[in-house]
């Protein structure tokens, strides 16, 4: 793997920033610290994931497939439809990733990525990037369009907005309705959009010309879903999928009543309608499933076995075979499939689409001293040998929050659904088995299992719930029979953010967030005392006041806790139940949307205790409370080796840090 010296950083005067070619890292100042070396290991986790593409016509008559895959950056591939042939690829500057764009009528593609909106138009040798349309909107959702606008659902506003391809004006529409952060899944009817939002499940109607704005009640017992996830329009009616459900519902927008519940659906699309007034989707069971928009008729086709539909679009095949207009659609691995209504013809094309060097979501030490890596949000389970500097990658896990280790064995917490995994490391990788899921958590309304500890006989895991949702969860499982004790609401309304164990109590850290789109009702991260052999709480306490999470804890030489909030560690004896000391690592504005996760703890060979708080990498002195700062531009990606190399990410790429 390619390894170069990117800085060295020396106690008698910080060097500032050393570059190499367009990389620089810059020396933390004003901080007195020990010589380091960080060296550039690579990207260990590269993945082909597709969360939406879009169709749009060409000028001389085929039809592009415009296929984004997730990374750092994402790029997207502009495909021939109907060959699934990649005509050109383009990385999208300052965007991970696309849930799917949107072609106005000359033909022109319109991809909301991230924060930004780009715009390619065909024939073009570049994408134009437009910039970020509404200041503070961090994630933009599905588009539609009339032909002429652009609309855009995102988070965490819950806001609509439209961009205008004839005038580049830009109208936010705001909130589409009170309270809701997630607007995610737009389809345009006539003069309105009709927006899917979430964390309570709702679909909203918002007049294009005025902006007035209905809400359209779904079926009764679909008001407890989550989310409208998806949302299409065709020939005058709605087609929506609800979430956690996975219902396919339909609307008619004539009548206003819903018309038919369809099933369950894999989303995130159903098509355009054919020339007889069908629509398709992919039905739970994976069959391309045809619906009626006229009849009312559900009719299954022939094609089987698939996944989630990214997008769907008509193009013309160059077959006898598929006559006329075909139907294509694209699944998360890139692929094209085809299914042609006359003659039920269809199959599956490659693009060879290659993978994208993805975001460095969690790095753990292993108990067997390899590096774990997995990325947001395609996940894999990348792996890093120390000893031979070179890099294994595995797509066997999902996006994994946190990792443990106990009995010589690493444990993973995945989200979403808070699906539990072991892993033993003196056996090969092979999927379904090793990782083997043993539990989930997802009927607990738990969601993302970031803190994994050891706990005697059973594994403790500690979880954020469910979007919309307060009160994370302590749960004590075995891995063995996966047979689990699940207790919410340990500290009421907060989660779970941390866990270590000591002297038989399982010690737990917590934080006043929720799931996204909960609004807290605490206001201090609280550390507590489980007893997990008569299953309660035998203590709780504000470890230090106005701190709103406690992300790490860890049990030093001497019996005491240490625990870490994103600028601060504290010092607590477990005997005493006190607090014995707080030190000030780095400062911290607590007006944030949210803190899971900003603290990683280890003890060095040499007896300091090293982590990353959020973005700073940072040593103390436990004797003395000395802070050497060390970097001050990390992600919050962080571990140590036994031999107290610290390694940490930025972006998709893993460093190696040596003290000394």
């Amino acid at each position: 793997m390619p390894r170069r010296l990117l800085s060295t950083f020396t106690a008698a005067g910080l060097i500032g920033v050393l570059a190499v070619g367009s990389a620089s890292v810059p020396a933390p100042a004003g901080a007195e610290v020990d010589a380091v070396t960080i060296t550039e290991i690579g990207e260990p986790v590269h993945n082909l994931a597709v969360y939406g593409a879009a169709f749009g016509p060409r000028p001389d008559g085929g039809s592009n497939a415009y296929i984004v895959a997730r990374g750092n950056p994402g790029a997207l591939s502009v495909v021939d439809a109907g060959t699934a042939t990649v005509t050109a690829t383009y990385e999208l500057p300052g965007a991970s990733g696309s849930w799917g764009g949107v072609a106005v009528d000359d033909g022109t593609a319109y991809i909301p990525a991230d924060a930004k909106l780009f715009r390619y138009r065909p024939g073009s040798d570049h994408v134009e990037d437009l910039g970020i349309p509404l200041a503070g909107e961090t994630t933009a959702w599905r588009a539609a369009t009339d032909g002429r606008r652009v609309f855009v659902g995102t988070y965490p506003g819950g806001k609509l907005y439209s961009y205008d391809h004839n005038t580049g004006k830009i109208r936010d529409y705001g909130q589409v309705l009170p309270g809701e952060q997630y607007a995610r899944s737009v389809a345009v009817a006539g003069d309105k959009v009709y927006v899917g939002l979430g964390t309570v499940a709702k679909l909203a109607e918002v007049d294009i010309r005025t902006g007035a704005r209905r809400e359209i009640p779904l079926p009764e017992k679909y008001r407890t879903e989550t989310f409208v996830y998806d949302v299409n329009a065709a020939r005058g009616h709605l087609i929506a999928r609800t979430a956690n459900a996975n219902r396919m519902l339909v609307y008619d927008l004539g009548s206003d009543t819903w018309e038919a519940d369809l099933g369950t659906g894999k989303g995130v699309d159903a098509s355009p309608a054919d020339p007889d007034g069908n629509v398709y989707y992919v039905a739970g069971d994976g069959k391309l499933t045809a619906y009626n928009l006229r009849t009312g008729e559900l009719r299954p086709t022939t094609r089987t076995g698939m996944g989630t539909a990214r997008g769907f679009g008509w193009a013309t095949v160059d077959d006898p075979a598929y006559p006329g207009k075909t139907l294509v659609t694209a699944d998360f691995s890139g692929n094209l499939t085809y299914y042609n209504p006359r003659t039920g013809a269809s199959k599956v094309a490659s693009t060879k689409l290659p993978g994208r060097p993805t975001q460095l979501q969690t790095i753990h030490a292993g108990p067997d001293g390899r590096i774990y890596a997995s990325s947001y949000p395609s996940g894999g389970m990348s792996i890093y040998d120390p000893a031979t500097a070179t890099i294994s990658e595995n797509s066997v896990l999902g996006q994994v929050e946190g990792f443990g280790n106990w009995n010589n064995k690493l444990y993973a917490g995945v989200y979403p659904g808070a699906h539990l995994f072991e892993f033993d490391p003196s056996k090969p990788v092979q999927r379904g088995t090793n990782p083997r899921e043993f539990a989930a958590l997802t009927s607990d309304h738990q969601d993302r299992p970031f803190a994994i500890a050891g706990a005697g006989d059973r594994l403790a895991v500690g979880t954020i719930p469910d979007y919309g949702q307060l009160g994370g969860a302590l749960t004590l499982v075995d891995p063995a029979t996966g047979a689990k004790e699940v207790h919410r609401n340990v500290v009421p309304d907060q989660s779970v953010t941390a866990l270590t164990t000591y002297d038989g109590l399982v010690y737990g850290g917590t934080g006043i967030w929720g799931g996204l789109g909960s609004t807290p009702t605490q206001t201090e991260g609280k550390l507590f005392a489980f007893d997990p052999a008569t299953g309660t709480k035998v203590w709780e306490g504000v470890p230090i006041p106005g701190e709103k999470a406690i992300t790490g804890l860890i049990v030093g030489p001497d019996g005491h806790l240490w625990g870490g909030t994103v600028g601060k560690l504290f010092e607590f004896d477990p005997v005493t139940r006190t607090v014995l000391r707080t030190i000030d690592v780095t400062p911290f504005d607590w007006n944030v949307d949210h803190v899971w996760r900003s603290v990683h703890l280890a003890f060095a060979p040499d007896g300091s205790l090293c982590g990353n708080f959020r973005f700073t990498i940072a040593c103390v002195d436990p004797a003395t409370g000395a802070v050497d700062t060390l970097v001050t531009d990390a992600d919050d990606v962080w571990t140590m080796g036994t031999d107290g190399t610290i390694y940490f990410g930025r972006g998709a790429t893993m460093y190696r840090l040596v003290r000394g």
